[in-house]
């Protein structure tokens, strides 16, 4: 039997991969990471130690899932990239330790998320960096920003953050928040329905505020203040438009953690073909997915935040289901269904234990609720026309305005006459925030066609690929043309 290929090495996929062991299927697990737990699993070095007071400890929940990839039914390939899907289900994988294929009977992709970026006026700065690049420091190095850090965006990792670098030493001074603190008294009923991640947020909430750390909502950033570095912010009131209005306010720091949410890693998913659509609360362009959260294309499965923002909790349910899923399944071709908008027409969903779905069920209604809460009016614009959308193309949004009169709403046409996304980053920091400034409130512009490579990977790293049986020289045809005659001197 083949094996079921995992992408990503996070809670979503490491409760698959424990529960498709348990069940004793094969497991090829394949990271970019050297170490499994993905973002909020991230492990510290051997040579560090938490101590026992650290907010950092939750990672001991962790300890049964990182275990998973010693099983013997694991094949774990860290620090490897899933380049390229050259055939169906099969993932062509390149990293340190070698590179070649894997054709499994399924493809889990649970590549989970990254940063939405939100470009504005000094972002560029020495002491700007994004919530989950200081996250991912504070949990994978135990570093912390120096001097004053002020934390502003939008969205409840905002606080994780916050309380995160709070508890490892850094003297946060400031919470600013773009949702209205009164918009989010009708999702409390809905809160209810996860009592625990209620909790958990109430405390990083009290956390702050006995460290007294000042919390401000219906505020956002406007412009980052500096020459060589970051010296402060610049925040004003949001207007209808998402524009900044009002008197702006200054606030001091020197270093400035930007997060306005999480988008889903879906470079896999539309490379494999899979159909998308956008759903701004869920963090932008999502796969459709079944009830068994297959994806439109046969044997390829979506779970965690690559399908959508919605916490550990719900990564970690997400995943289970996709395990019972693949072990209840009978085989089967993929020409005996389609797939219609949901399930594939004539068949029923495999079964799953009662308590996993009605936990999914109680857990989407606490992210729809906190969806609410978080939500804003009107996407926010603070950025100029000078200011700097693609970092690694150094455009501006000028520039792509001026692209966009003669390409219209096709943002491959403009990625093809301005270069946007096509530096280092291959468009993850800057093709969803551009689609999202070209396009209308309701709907950004389409992304791009994912293509191989899904990330940059050094050449030596295919120095293993398979060349395939060598071809003859191309024939070139012969035509009898009659010679010019010869140039009288």
């Amino acid at each position: 039997m083949k094996p079921v290929a995992i992408i990503g090495a996070g809670p979503a996929g490491l409760a698959c991969a424990q529960h498709l062991v348990a069940g004793g299927r094969r497991v090829v697990l394949v990271d970019d990471n050297d170490r499994p737990g993905g973002q909020y699993f991230r492990q510290l070095p051997d040579s560090f130690r938490l101590r026992n007071d650290a907010l950092m400890r939750d990672q001991r929940r962790a300890e049964s899932l990182l275990a998973t990839i010693k099983h013997p039914l694991v094949e774990w390939r860290p620090g490897t990239t899933a380049w390229m899907a050259p055939e169906p289900c099969t993932i062509a994988f390149a990293g340190e330790n070698g590179s070649g294929r894997v054709v499994a009977d399924a493809i889990v992709v649970a590549t989970g998320a990254h940063d939405r970026p939100l470009p504005l006026e000094g972002w560029t700065l020495p002491g700007v960096m994004s919530a989950g690049g200081a996250l991912n420091l504070a949990k994978g190095q135990g570093l912390v920003p120096e001097g004053r850090v002020v934390v502003i965006g939008n969205g409840p990792l905002l606080l994780v953050v916050a309380a995160t670098l709070a508890a490892g030493g850094a003297n946060v001074t400031d919470v600013i928040e773009a949702a209205s603190a009164r918009r989010a008294l009708p999702a409390l009923p809905g809160l209810a329905w996860s009592p625990k991640l209620l909790a958990k947020g109430l405390g990083y909430l009290m956390r702050l505020r006995r460290g007294g750390v000042r919390l401000r909502s219906g505020w956002m950033a406007s412009r980052v203040l500096g020459d060589r570095h970051v010296s402060g912010v610049q925040i004003n009131r949001i207007g209808v438009d998402g524009r900044a209005v009002g008197h702006p306010l200054d606030i001091e720091a020197d270093a400035v953690v930007l997060g306005y949410g999480l988008q889903p890693s879906t470079e896999l998913t539309r490379h494999l073909g899979c159909l998308h659509h956008f759903d701004r609360r869920l963090g932008g362009w999502i796969p459709e997915r079944g009830e068994n959260l297959e994806t439109s294309v046969f044997g390829v499965f979506a779970a965690g935040d690559c399908a959508g923002i919605g916490g550990v909790e719900l990564a970690l349910a997400e995943g289970t289901l996709v395990a019972q899923q693949i072990l209840a399944e009978h085989p089967r071709s993929s020409a005996e269904s389609t797939f219609a908008g949901g399930d594939r027409v004539g068949q029923k969903p495999a079964s799953a234990s009662l308590g996993m779905r009605r936990r999914l069920r109680h857990l989407n209604r606490f992210r729809n609720a906190l969806n609410v809460a978080y939500a804003l009016p009107r996407p926010l614009r603070p950025a100029g026309p000078e200011v700097i959308v693609c970092r690694c193309e150094e455009i501006t949004l000028s520039t792509l305005e001026d692209a966009a009169k003669c390409a219209g709403d096709d943002l491959s046409a403009i990625k093809g006459a301005t270069r946007l996304g096509m530096g280092r980053c291959q468009g993850r920091n800057c093709l969803s925030a551009c689609a999202d400034l070209l396009g209308s409130d309701e709907l950004p512009l389409d992304l791009p066609r994912a293509r191989p490579p899904l990330r940059p990977i050094p050449i030596r790293w295919l120095l293993e690929e398979p060349l395939g049986p060598p071809h003859p020289p191309d024939e070139a045809e012969l035509f009898d043309v009659e010679a010019p005659p010869p140039q009288q001197q």
